[in-house]
């Protein structure tokens, strides 16, 4: 099998095609076997003298290797849910590279050979990477609980374990929610102010259901479509409601799925990990290795945030109830919001934004997008004709400097049936370069959700669309133009999250600059270009009435801060909620909702962490004003940004944002205020 094993092979590109069920198992059984044979050798060699080709690059080699050939399995098993060989084969790969990674990060042995290194004459000469590089290793194995007494460790074991499972229900229970609700639309007149795209997309899911008529799903997209577009308020209200109420105790699916008690048990053993670890409160653990210094400083800035916020949301809300007052609505409700904003666009701004999707067809936009990034960055993007593929519609762009191979990105642009319901940035690769000196290529995967083109409909994106884009474009771009040598500062999955989210907030900032869409945009049939007039209008439609949209950040951003920053203070997650939505009277939801239920940040990483969405976003709105002065096609401005952001040579966010700007960056973001309780419960 080994000879043989498509995973087990040296690769360049992943052999998508060729890998089997029966070949996932003995694959990463094999690698976790030969993994272990190398620390035991790194540890009875290095004991008295380590070094940094010896021990850091010799494990770092088994990480990769291992995590390399799991990322090849996750991407292919999306589209395997239907293989219960598959399924039960990767389940097991899983199961046993955790239980290889748990038993590394639990080994005394090898983590007082790193610090033997730390603690060593030659680390004193190591460059500022290196020095980075070997405090992550030494801090992911102390915050695992290397040091704790064997009866800590073995409890914390156990409550990892568990939190695992939990975060794993808790999302299982959002998808069989989604899935257990459907509507079945017979009567066309339903669906007016539907596109006729849109009609034609819910139309294929009835049949794909073998219905006639057209089918609602409880999805992304199909939300935005009807929360802004269906004229049919019954509807919406309906829509909504199944929305809200998913995996709860109220709704159609009432005490079905309900995830709040999965919730509850989370939030107190995360606690309860924290404290074993010896901090506070779990925020506290999650803010370890980031660039914000303390929970003070989180509450502080959304307080901040949320402040400049209210006016704006205020003044928005009463212009959007006066329209609803002169089109006869009388109280607006929650799920007449989205829907008047766009109307509201639509009259005061004489349809700016009616057929703008019309002028981003996906194959152009993404060409041109390529050749932006060519000249900004000074780099070459080819995409791929003959490669292998784990399906028809993926594409492969080759990423070159100088004539020379830097990364790849692959792009998955459409919805599936089991991808997932939003769009996100993956790595299959890191760059790293090993003893020998050679390097290893970056892989960056780019997942989104559009719709996928018919005969009779072409893939045309939305603004938001082509923000998503960008912005995904964004992660990736840094992930393959890092030059950083080791695997675990290299890869976009290793940044903390407040450093995470910067690259693509920076790059939607282009698609709302006048001067940039001037360029991008073209008719889909005639290539006409739009009129300066027509961009100027567009883009103060598209800012027209997003109060809405940056509260609704800032209150989940809150939510899940207070969650887990004030754990164990009497509240209960209802209570914590309605606390943080008394700060945002103009989101008010009606009492049924079930916000926290469906909150999948909860469980994918972004715990106690939401607030980098907003954190990094203005952080990139600081970057950008470089751009704004310099012009914002400046090839030089270019290459400064890619030296300071992506060069993999700035220790932090802040650090390279001020080398970028050539000046310090305003303290009071960085303020700390006492640490309040930013959320009353009466």
């Amino acid at each position: 099998m080994p000879d043989s094993n498509p995973l087990l092979q040296r690769w360049t590109l992943p052999p998508w095609s060729t890998v089997r069920a029966e070949h996932l198992v003995p694959a990463i059984t094999t690698i976790v076997a030969n993994n272990q044979l190398i620390i035991e050798q790194v540890i009875a060699s290095q004991t008295e003298h380590p070094n940094w080709d010896d021990l850091i690059l010799a494990v770092d080699e088994a990480d990769a290797t291992l995590a390399e050939a799991m990322a090849v399995i996750e991407y292919l098993s999306m589209g395997k849910s239907a293989d219960s060989a598959w399924e039960k084969a990767s389940a097991q790969c899983n199961q046993i590279a955790g239980q290889y990674r748990t038993d590394t990060l639990a080994s005394v042995p090898l983590f007082r050979t790193f610090q033997r290194l730390e603690d060593s004459a030659v680390a004193v000469h190591f460059d500022a990477s290196r020095k980075a590089s070997l405090a992550k290793i030494l801090r992911r194995l102390r915050l695992s609980g290397v040091e704790l007494p064997a009866v800590q460790q073995e409890k914390l074991a156990r409550l990892n374990r568990v939190i695992g499972l939990l975060e794993q229900l808790f999302a299982s229970q959002i998808d069989l929610a989604n899935a257990a609700w459907t509507k079945h639309i017979t009567d066309a007149a339903r669906l007016d102010g539907l596109s006729p795209h849109s009609q034609a997309q819910l139309a294929l899911k009835a049949r794909q259901a073998g219905l006639d008529g057209w089918l609602l799903t409880l999805d992304q997209n199909t939300c935005h479509q009807i929360m802004t577009y269906a004229r049919d308020r019954a509807l919406r209200e309906e829509y909504f409601i199944a929305w809200t109420t998913r995996a709860s105790d109220q709704g159609p699916q009432a005490n079905q799925f309900d995830n709040e008690p999965v919730l509850s048990l989370l939030l107190t053993l995360r606690h309860e990990k924290a404290e074993i670890l010896g901090f506070d409160n779990y925020a506290q653990l999650r803010l370890n290795d980031r660039m914000v210094t303390c929970t003070a400083q989180v509450s502080a800035f959304l307080q901040r945030q949320v402040a400049q916020a209210k006016p704006l949301m205020e003044q928005e809300s009463k212009t959007l109830q006066a329209f609803a007052d002169q089109q006869g609505f009388g109280t607006i409700q929650a799920w007449d919001q989205e829907f008047l904003a766009e109307r509201l666009r639509v009259q005061q701004l004489d349809g700016a934004l009616q057929g703008l999707r019309q002028y981003f067809p996906l194959d152009a936009t993404v060409q041109r997008l390529c050749r932006f990034s060519e000249h900004l960055f000074g780099i070459t993007i080819h995409e791929q004709r003959t490669f292998d593929r784990w399906h028809e519609h993926v594409r492969l762009y080759e990423v070159s400097e100088h004539g020379q191979v830097i990364g790849h990105i692959y792009l998955d642009p459409y919805a599936g049936k089991h991808a997932a319901d939003y769009a996100w940035t993956g790595t299959v690769r890191n760059r790293r370069i090993d003893a020998e000196g050679r390097a290893s290529t970056p892989i960056a995967v780019l997942s989104s959700n559009f719709t996928a083109p018919t005969p009779e409909h072409p893939c045309l994106l939305s603004h938001q669309d082509l923000r998503v884009l960008f912005h995904e474009f964004g992660h990736c771009l840094q992930h393959v133009l890092t030059r950083s040598p080791h695997h675990n500062l290299s890869g976009i999955s290793q940044f903390p999250r407040d450093t995470a989210e910067f690259a693509g907030q920076l790059f939607e900032q282009w698609c709302m600059s006048r001067e940039f869409i001037l360029w991008l945009a073209a008719h889909h049939q005639t290539a006409e270009r739009l009129s300066e007039a027509r961009v100027n209008t567009a883009l103060t439609a598209l800012s027209a009435q997003s109060s809405r949209a940056t509260g609704m950040l800032l209150m989940g951003a809150l939510f899940d801060f207070e969650l887990h920053h004030r754990h164990g203070d009497g509240r209960s997650i209802a209570q914590v909620f309605d606390g943080v939505q008394r700060q945002f009277a103009e989101l008010q939801m009606p009492d049924y909702c079930r916000f926290a239920n469906s909150f999948d940040y909860l469980v994918t990483g972004y715990e106690a962490s939401v607030y980098a969405y907003k954190w990094s976003g203005v952080l990139a709105t600081e970057a950008f004003k470089r751009f704004e002065h310099d012009g914002v096609f400046n090839p030089q401005t270019g290459r400064a940004f890619r030296e300071a952001f992506f060069s993999g040579d700035s220790p932090t966010l802040l650090s390279a944002l001020e080398k970028f700007l050539g000046r310090p960056v305003s303290a009071e973001l960085f303020e700390t205020a006492p640490d309040p309780t930013t959320v009353t419960s009466n």
